[in-house]
């Protein structure tokens, strides 16, 4: 399994390696000058030939591309041309942020959209399977932003329990720390959770149809161990697969 694993990571080198070469090739391909933009328009000719000797913009193609690819190896991004800081440490400052919303958005989804999703297997063709189909069409149907919006007015501004933006790091306190993060990952994680629910769903439906179901409920045991131990484990790939997705 480790030597299958290897493999697989290696074989994306040289497609990553065609990706960076054609996403680097497209400032070439592309109509205009960075350097010009980056000036301005009240920028003069001398402007812009500083901009270029700056970023290396009058080098030829291959040798840029191999400056790039050697900095890249080494962890040296470059500097932002917008805030004149170095990138490493701008994602650097963004990722604490970015893995806390990711990591509370993934419990959110999967808290209530894979019960959801199972309880609909099981109650097929009842009210309660078309009320879960309803609600994860309104998943579908309503774009994040709105119901962030609805989150925001409820909780921050009719019942101001929550703060409506912001981050503070969990070393300053758990408390204010899932504080903020309360209201950006619920209206993330029910959007993203009507899709884990259908794809639960059907996943569920699937196993429920097969052979050793029918002889674990004949064998007497409860629904529950019907439901979680065997259906919602064999079940689980695909589920798995989509939240990984949606977490890349």
């Amino acid at each position: 399994m480790f030597a299958y694993i290897i493999r697989r990571l290696l074989a994306t080198v040289p497609v990553m390696g065609v990706v960076a070469l054609f996403v680097f090739s497209l400032l070439y391909i592309t109509p205009g000058d960075p350097a010009a933009v980056i000036a301005g328009d009240l920028a003069t000719s001398d402007d812009i030939a500083r901009i270029h000797a700056k970023l290396g913009l009058d080098e030829p193609f291959l040798l840029r591309f191999g400056h790039w690819l050697w900095g890249v190896l080494h962890g040296d991004l470059g500097i932002s041309i917008f805030t004149n800081l170095p990138v490493a440490k701008l994602i650097g400052q963004r990722l604490e942020p970015t893995v806390a919303l990711t990591l509370t958005t993934l419990i959110v989804t999967v808290a209530f959209a894979v019960p959801l999703g199972v309880i609909a297997a099981w109650k097929v063709g009842s009210w309660i399977d078309r009320l879960v189909m309803l609600l994860a069409v309104l998943g579908f149907s309503v774009p994040s932003f709105v119901l962030a919006y609805l989150l925001v007015l409820a909780f921050s501004i009719e019942l101001p329990l929550l703060p409506v933006q912001g981050y503070v790091s969990i070393r300053d306190g758990f408390a204010p720390f899932i504080a903020h993060l309360i209201l950006p990952s619920t209206a993330l994680g029910l959007i993203y959770g009507a899709l884990i629910a259908r794809i639960t769903r059907a996943s569920m439906l699937e196993v429920l149809s097969q052979d050793y179901i029918r002889t674990a409920e004949a064998k007497g045991l409860s629904q529950g161990e019907v439901l979680i131990r065997h259906a919602l484990k064999n079940a689980a790939v695909p589920i798995a697969t989509v939240i990984g997705i949606g977490v890349a």
